[in-house]
C-alpha cells in the first residue's frame, strides 16, 4: 500500500475520526485506525470503538492499493507535527512509512485482519434530513439527557420520524425537551413510525461531524444500528435498546399565567444567583410579580443575593424554585431576545414553549 496526499488534507479526517479510538484503550485494534487504498483513487479511513464507527472517504494518489491498521494516537501526533506539504504514506512489512521533505517516520502497525468488518449502508433505505435542523434539535435537546446507569434509556435522545417530521425528545427525569421539525420537501412521506435511542456519546460525536455540512443528510437503519451519511463520510452507531418514557403524557396544554422575559437578562440573574449554591443549596427563589420578577438565593455560611429583573407577568404574585442550572441550560441554547414560561402553581413543572419546540421543568423547594 502506497499513497501521496497533503497533510492539511488528511489531518482534518484524521480529527473528525479521532473520537472512536479514544474510549477502549487496552483493546489495541480499536485504539486504530484502518488505511485502505482503493484503485479507484480513493482513500478510506475506518475508525470505531464497536458502538461507534466512523467512515470517511477522500480522494488521494494512490500509487499501490491496500490496507494498513496504526495506532491512532501516534499516527494524528505525526501529522500535526509536519509541515503543511504533500506526504507519502507507504507500508513497508510491518511498519508504516511516512516521509515529508526530509522527514521520514516509521512506526509499528497493527494486525488490520482483527480490525471489526463495517458493511456499508444499504442506499435505498436512506431518509434525508436537513443538516441545520439536525444541529438545531441536537443543541436544544442534548443538555437534557440523563447521565445516571439507574435508567439507562434516558442516556441517550429519542429519534421518532412519522409521515413528513422528525422529532427528538429527551429528558433526565427532572427536566424534559421535545422539538420537531418537519423533512425536506424532497423526501417522501415516512408510512411507518421510525423511532431509536441513540446513546449522549454518539450525539456528541455526530453533532462535530456535521457542523459544516450542508447538503441533506441521510439516514439509515439496519438492524441494530443507525447510520447517517453525509460529505463522504459515514457515521454508524449502536443504538439503546429499551422502552423510553411516554413523554407526550407530563406536557400540558398552555398554561394562561406566562411571564415574558429578556433571556439575556434573566440568564445573567440567574448565573449571579448561582455564584452562591452549593451541593446541598443549589435552589434559586423566583417571585413573580405584574412587572418583575424577584430572583434570590440565600445560603448559610456563604451569603444571599436578590436581584430585580423587568418581566411581563399575567398571573397571580407566587414563589417558586428551580435549580438555576436547569433554567440556564435551555436559555444559553436559544436564539430569541425574549421567552415566554408558563407557570401552573409552586409544586407543577413550568414550561418554556415556543414554535415547535417545548422544555419542561420542575421545581425545587425552597
Amino acid at each position: 500500500m502506497k499513497f501521496i496526499i497533503n497533510k492539511e488534507v488528511i489531518l482534518e479526517e484524521l480529527e473528525k475520526l479521532l473520537g472512536p479510538t479514544t474510549t477502549k484503550q487496552n483493546f489495541p485494534v480499536l485504539s486504530s485506525i484502518l488505511i485502505t487504498a482503493g484503485a479507484d483513487k480513493k482513500l478510506k479511513l475506518t475508525t470505531t470503538d464497536l458502538d461507534i464507527t466512523i467512515v470517511s472517504f477522500k480522494e488521494a494518489n494512490i500509487a499501490e492499493s491496500g490496507s494498513v491498521a496504526v495506532p491512532m494516537k501516534r499516527f494524528i501526533s505525526i501529522m500535526r507535527e509536519l509541515p503543511n506539504q504533500e506526504i507519502t504514506v507507504e507500508k513497508a512489512k510491518n511498519n508504516l512509512l511516512i516521509r515529508c521533505e526530509k522527514i521520514e517516520f516509521k512506526i509499528n502497525t497493527v494486525n488490520s485482519e482483527e480490525f471489526p468488518k463495517v458493511e456499508e449502508a444499504k442506499k435505498a433505505s436512506f431518509i434525508k434530513i436537513d443538516p441545520q435542523d439536525l444541529r438545531d434539535m441536537i443543541q436544544l435537546t442534548a443538555f437534557c439527557v440523563g447521565y445516571e446507569d439507574v435508567n439507562y434509556v434516558l442516556n441517550g435522545i429519542l429519534f421518532e420520524i412519522n409521515e413528513d417530521e422528525i422529532r427528538l425528545i429527551a429528558t433526565d427525569g427532572k427536566r424534559l425537551s421535545f422539538i420537531k421539525r418537519k423533512l425536506p420537501k424532497t423526501q417522501s412521506d415516512i408510512k411507518t413510525k421510525i423511532s431509536f435511542i441513540l446513546p449522549i456519546k454518539a450525539i456528541n460525536e455526530l453533532f462535530k461531524l456535521i457542523k459544516d455540512v450542508s447538503d441533506d443528510i441521510l439516514l439509515f437503519i439496519e438492524e441494530n444500528k443507525i447510520g447517517f451519511d453525509f460529505k463522504d463520510t459515514q457515521f454508524i452507531a449502536r443504538p439503546i435498546e429499551g422502552e423510553f418514557p411516554d413523554y407526550a403524557q407530563y406536557i400540558p396544554k398552555e398554561g394562561k399565567d406566562k411571564l415574558g422575559i429578556n433571556r439575556q437578562h434573566f440568564m445573567l440573574a440567574l448565573r449571579r444567583a448561582d455564584i452562591l449554591s452549593t451541593q446541598d443549596y443549589q435552589g434559586v427563589k423566583l417571585e413573580l410579580k405584574k412587572d418583575e420578577v424577584v430572583i434570590s438565593k440565600n445560603t448559610p455560611q456563604l451569603g444571599e443575593v436578590k436581584e430585580t429583573v423587568d418581566a411581563h407577568y399575567n398571573g397571580q404574585v407566587f414563589e417558586i424554585g428551580f435549580n438555576p442550572h436547569y433554567i440556564i441550560d435551555v436559555l444559553k441554547n436559544l436564539a430569541d431576545e425574549d421567552v415566554n414560561l408558563e407557570f401552573f402553581g409552586s409544586e407543577k413543572p413550568a414550561i418554556l414553549r415556543k414554535e415547535d419546540y417545548i422544555y419542561l421543568v420542575l421545581p425545587l423547594r425552597i
